[in-house]
């Protein structure tokens, strides 16, 4: 089809063939060969130019796309990439509610979302299910109960707590918690100690700087 362009160069080579004819009909009253080889010209320069102006040149800059939508995931907070972790988690195991290793993720996710409660129930099933017992599994319980208790052991969270440094005396989650409530009840001390411990494992996914700021607080209370 043509566009605008195409139709104005169309309108102008029936204009001008029209004023050829009727001049040539006008003094030779017949159309002259001189005529039609003018018209023929006009035709050429007509479509030679709408070849040429009427497409669009192929280095033209394109208009600019619209811009994407973000990713859902990239709009969430993250409270609400938590939430929808935990509500993965619970589709899987709903396929598969003897998977350890799930309810020991789910536990997790609860515990970010300070779901205590929740945690302790997930962890209790990992515990269950673990093919052999975990020094980390006695240790997520224990901290799950300690902060569902508002920071304080029970005699069931303190023995998990045991369990888990029994099984490995280098645990950095058991010890961090450990540090924690000696610094709480006023044991600094001991608190220095423990979290010492914690460097001395020489973890690399230890957040070093964070465990050096702990012993220097709690030096400025002995």
């Amino acid at each position: 089809m043509l566009n605008y362009q195409g139709l104005f160069f169309l309108l102008l080579l029936v204009m001008a063939s029209v004023l050829i004819i009727a001049h040539s009909y006008r003094y030779n009253r017949k159309v002259t060969p001189f005529s039609l080889i003018i018209i023929g010209v006009l035709a050429v320069v007509s479509v030679t130019s709408y070849a040429f102006l009427g497409h669009e040149p192929k280095n033209t800059v394109k208009r600019p796309e619209a811009p994407q939508p973000l990713p859902e995931d990239m709009l969430m907070s993250a409270s609400e990439l938590n939430q929808k972790r935990i509500e993965e988690i619970q589709g899987k195991l709903r396929e598969d509610t003897q998977n350890g290793e799930l309810w020991y993720a789910l536990g997790n996710a609860y515990m970010y979302s300070s779901e205590f409660e929740n945690a302790g129930t997930a962890f209790l099933y990992a515990q269950r299910l673990a093919p052999e017992p975990q020094s980390n599994i006695y240790s997520a319980m224990a901290t799950a109960s300690y902060y569902q208790e508002k920071q304080h052991f029970t005699a069931q969270s303190k023995a998990w707590l045991d369990r888990a440094l029994e099984l490995d005396e280098n645990n950095v989650s058991a010890l961090m918690l450990l540090a924690s409530d000696y610094f709480l009840s006023a044991r600094y001390q001991k608190a220095i100690d423990t979290w010492q411990r914690v460097l001395d494992t020489e973890r690399t996914d230890l957040d070093r700087v964070e465990v050096i700021n702990a012993i220097n607080r709690a030096k400025n209370f002995l």
